[in-house]
């Protein structure tokens, strides 16, 4: 993975924030109790509560007595693939509150949870190479080396040149092994959190698989994969990148902006390129960003058309459609924020520019983005 050998390991699996997190958080829950009142505290509390029932559903599993997980089948599940900030949360969501949606952590029910099975911590029998391992998302092993540079940080870095041939996987990388824990594992989930394990479609958007399309679908073979492509304009995308600070126990924090630009620009190439020559061998659906925050409802019905998943209208971000208490990320729903591209393309600098075009200009033409 690129650390020298003079670099330690990580001690032992991080499945806690740093102690100082639950200072902080104490703090912060008092906060919320002095401005919001007991009402709210009791609200957050259940909602911590009902997060840990659903991550608990995953291994304690009533239907698990009186159900095989070889009955249950694996229908047509449905992949979004992208890179980090490309929009990948709220698309998924619409999906997440189909009625017949099911994903890391719940249904449509349940619809703004932990998502992504590369980083799910109760989903622990996931197969090593499905995993995407990284500080923040507090999932480290002694076998996470601490890179000289990026520390124990591997998103969104696992895309970077130095990275990629770590991360990244073909068809000729499935095995039978991997094969049949990944089935148990989606066989699981469905049977978990399906309002109709019969009539279930596994939803995900882990960002890992952009770079491991055909591996996942060699892997998935019989089980008829679909896989969307969700663009978003590469000037924003690697702009977005560029102003977020790394966790400082990513051992990124001083990065020379210089350098955060050739992660970005790296990052985003590689995702993309492997992503889109993977359509030589699956079927896959592109589908921009941009259009889906213009009119989502279209957008949404051509991915179903595609997913053959009939439309659902609950599955169009609206203003009576609440967050279920203990969501993450409640922002990202409605209403759909307009205007961000316009933000990050202001303040987009020289030095980026040239730097993505130098390596990208061909591939953002094709991705259908105009030149700066």
């Amino acid at each position: 993975m690129g650390s020298s050998g003079s670099q330690p390991r990580y001690p032992g699996p991080l499945v806690t924030p740093d102690p100082r997190e639950y200072g902080r958080r104490l703090r912060s829950g008092l906060s919320r109790l002095r401005r919001e009142g007991p009402t709210s505290a009791l609200r957050h509390g259940y909602g911590r509560l009902r997060q840990a029932y659903q991550h608990l559903k995953y291994d304690i599993n009533p239907r698990r007595l009186t159900r095989s997980l070889d009955s249950v089948p694996i229908d047509r599940p449905l992949f979004l693939l992208g890179v980090p900030g490309g929009g990948g949360t709220i698309l998924a969501r619409t999906f997440y509150r189909h009625p017949q949606g099911v994903y890391a952590s719940g249904n449509s029910s349940w619809w703004a949870g932990q998502d992504e099975i590369q980083k799910c911590r109760h989903i622990a029998d996931l197969p090593e190479p499905l995993v995407l391992r990284s500080a923040h998302f507090f999932n480290l092993t002694p076998d996470v080396e601490n890179h000289p540079v990026y520390g124990y940080q591997r998103s969104p870095l696992y895309a970077i040149d130095e990275f990629l041939p770590r991360y990244r996987r073909g068809a000729e990388d499935a095995d039978p092994e991997t094969a049949a824990a990944l089935r148990r594992v989606l066989r699981k989930l469905v049977l978990a959190y399906a309002h109709d394990p019969d009539r279930a479609r596994f939803v995900d958007m882990s960002h890992l698989y952009t770079i491991q399309v055909p591996y996942l679908a060699a892997l998935l073979d019989g089980c008829d994969p679909r896989f969307v492509l969700l663009t978003r304009n590469p000037y924003v995308l690697c702009e977005r990148a560029v102003q977020k600070d790394m966790d400082a126990m990513g051992g990124a924090g001083g990065l020379t902006r210089e350098h955060k630009i050739r992660c970005a620009v790296e990052a985003t190439d590689n995702s993309y390129r492997l992503a889109l020559a993977a359509r030589e061998h699956v079927g896959m659906l592109i589908q921009r960003y941009e259009d889906f925050v213009d009119d989502p409802e279209p957008v949404i019905r051509r991915i179903c058309d595609f997913a053959d998943l009939p439309f659902h209208p609950a599955q169009v971000p609206g203003p009576e459609q609440h967050f279920p208490a203990g969501s993450n990320s409640t922002g990202k729903w409605f209403p759909i924020e307009a205007g961000a591209n316009e933000r990050y393309l202001a303040q987009i600098q020289p030095d980026l520019v040239e730097a993505l075009n130098c390596r990208s200009a061909d591939l953002i033409e094709q991705l259908g983005y105009p030149l700066r």
